[in-house]
């Protein structure tokens, strides 16, 4: 039997450490490779950074042509514009002034804004195409009631009219150039057959020449039958200007030919009136055309005006319309845009509440 000095085994047993040791150590994986990736943090870092990138959806510019700034009814507009673009995620409002209904109205059928301002006659001919409107316009569409607005009549104390029918061949100013007044005058007094020397101004230049004494006397739209109209009252403070009324059969011609509507002014809106004023008037309502905005754009548009009444009340010219609904359905009997029907549901009305007139064949 072969056998190891003792001399040389622990020679041997070192030899075996080491090489059990090598083989323990080819085994093992290299540190630095274990440590070279840190995967997590570069994985956040690329999610912030696509957070980041994503732009904002942008609102839709939208213009509304509204009125001359000397009118009572710019402030009112122009705050109503603002409203909108607070509450809206869709769109943001540009009011845009004009000279008057009528000049923002046709700023409308030319396309050259999105929403235009109009009295309720005149939509009613561009609808149909009768008149100046041919061939017509059957894509208008309302969205909100701005005003229910009597037309008054103002002259100088000297100038000797005491009646419509006085105005035969006097120096009127029939409204501010432009405006929707102006044209339902010449309506009006075409239908009671009274020819005045109709004289074409600015408001601001009809006020001046009404106090000089260059004209006889105008016609001023106020803001409400029972609220006076700031201008005639500034007036009667450095003029002797009184308020002249239709007689019951020119407010019957007037009704008959849907000339004008047709208001009530209580005794003692203006100085020196002692007795109610029957005066023309119309209703006016923002207007645009059905593709000029979608459902929710109009919904967002017609939100302020059917809600928030209250915000409007510092700026409106007269007393806030709290019925505003209600009487939107008498002022205006014509297709309203669907984004108007379905605030009125969500608001609590049900289809058969509303006038079968204003729903529009989209709906």
């Amino acid at each position: 039997m072969f056998m190891l000095k003792g001399s040389k085994l622990p020679l041997l047993l070192l030899a075996i450490i080491l090489v059990f040791g090598l083989m323990v150590v080819a085994g093992c994986e290299d540190p630095e490779t274990v440590e070279e990736v840190d995967e997590p943090e570069e994985v956040v870092d690329e999610e912030e950074e696509e957070e980041e990138e994503a732009a904002p959806v942008d609102k839709k510019d939208v213009s509304w042509s509204i009125t001359s700034s000397a009118s009572g009814w710019y402030a009112w507009k122009a705050t109503y514009a603002s409203l909108v673009n607070e509450n809206s995620d869709l769109i943001n409002v540009t009011a845009v002034e004009a000279g008057g209904a009528q000049e923002a109205f046709e700023m409308l059928l030319e396309d050259m804004i999105l929403i235009g301002n109009s009295n309720s006659l005149e939509r009613n001919k561009a609808a149909e195409g009768e008149d100046i409107y041919a061939p017509g316009h059957p894509d208008l569409r309302a969205l909100v009631l701005g005003a229910s607005a009597p037309n008054n009549l103002a002259v100088r104390a000297d100038s000797g009219i005491e009646s419509f029918s006085d105005l035969e061949g006097k120096r009127i100013n029939p409204g501010g150039m432009g405006t929707a007044t102006e044209q339902i005058t010449q309506n009006v007094l075409e239908v009671l057959g009274i020819e005045p020397d109709y004289q074409f101004m600015g408001m601001d230049d009809a006020i001046d020449a009404l106090r000089d004494g260059h004209i006889d006397g105008f016609f001023k739209t106020a803001a409400t039958p029972d609220a006076p109209d700031a201008v005639i009252q500034e007036l009667q403070m450095t003029a002797d200007i009184r308020t002249i009324g239709l007689t019951e059969e020119e407010a019957d011609m007037i009704r008959d030919a849907n000339a004008a509507f047709i208001y009530e002014v209580p005794a003692g809106t203006y100085e020196n009136q002692d007795e109610d004023l029957l005066a023309k008037g119309t209703a006016y309502v923002s207007q645009t055309k059905k593709d000029n905005l979608t459902r929710e754009e109009a919904y967002d548009f017609a939100l302020v005006g059917f809600t928030m009444q209250d915000k409007l009340e510092d700026t409106t010219p007269g007393p806030v319309m709290e019925d505003i609904i209600e009487v939107q359905f008498a002022a205006a009997p014509y297709y309203w845009h669907a984004g108007v029907i379905d605030l009125l549901l969500d608001l609590g009305y049900e289809l058969d509440d509303m006038p079968e007139e204003i729903i529009p064949p989209e709906f």
